[in-house]
């Protein structure tokens, strides 16, 4: 899935490049201190992330990104998100629970790991572009993940692929004479009770010379109702600091 994301973003920029009188580029990468808390079913019960399996403290995952914008107003700029998200824990089962075909037991002993992989492929059109720039499109989020339980006699592990077409903008103001900017992007998507957000906001220096530095705060929430049988309600959010080049 990932590969076959990869050759669309690659056509859709070398067509946009082809095309363009002049172009902007950008990319970047920011750390990202990032907590999971929330709770997740599939199965008889429920399994809270931080009561049963000791999720809740932070953990360093980080994002890049890179977009390629250009002054033809009819077609979109492009804009490419990675996000890895990966954590480990050791908790006590508070009830007894099936998850994916397995059985644990109140106060049973459980070591898990999960991992949250993301990939945002954003065509987007800028509405503003001066001391405020506003941006607006369409996020294609392809997620890949992995939930693993393990106890002294269960093993427990849920693969999971979603795509999601999501609604997105974006907001800038610079501030003048400064080089500093305020930013928040949104991306967010709802359907027969489920729902999926992805919202960032920060601070942005940039220097002369296209270098720059951000930091902000990012909230990235799943709730679930009965895909595939599974539901949940899941949260993952934390503080993030990053280097970018502006050319």
């Amino acid at each position: 899935m990932k590969k076959i994301l990869f050759s669309a973003t690659l056509a859709v920029a070398l067509a946009t490049t082809a095309n363009a009188d002049s172009i902007g580029a950008e990319v970047g990468y920011a750390a990202w201190s990032s907590s999971l808390t929330g709770n997740v079913q599939k199965g008889t019960g429920t399994l809270d992330f931080e009561q049963d399996l000791g999720y809740g403290s932070n953990e360093t995952n980080g994002f890049m990104w890179a977009y390629i914008d250009h002054p033809l107003p009819f077609l979109p700029n492009l804009k490419i998100q990675a996000t890895k998200f990966s954590d480990n824990a050791s908790g006590t089962i508070n009830q007894n629970v099936t998850f994916s075909g397995k059985t644990f037991n109140l106060s049973d002993a459980v070591t898990s790991s999960i991992t949250f992989d993301q990939i945002d492929v954003i065509p987007y059109w800028r509405i503003l572009d001066n001391w405020v720039n506003f941006d607006i499109g369409l996020n294609i989020k392809a997620i890949d993940g992995n939930v693993q339980v393990d106890s002294t006699t269960q093993h427990a592990n849920e693969d999971f692929s979603i795509i999601l077409p999501m609604l997105y903008t974006k907001a800038r103001f610079d501030l003048p004479l400064t080089g500093l900017s305020v930013e928040a992007d949104a991306s967010y998507v709802g359907y027969s009770g489920n729902k999926f957000s992805d919202v960032k906001a920060g601070i942005v220096y940039e220097t002369s010379y296209g270098l720059g530095a951000t930091i902000g705060y990012r909230h990235e929430n799943i709730t679930i109702d009965d895909i595939d049988d599974t539901y949940g309600d899941i949260t993952i959010k934390g503080a993030y600091a990053g280097l970018f080049y502006h050319f």
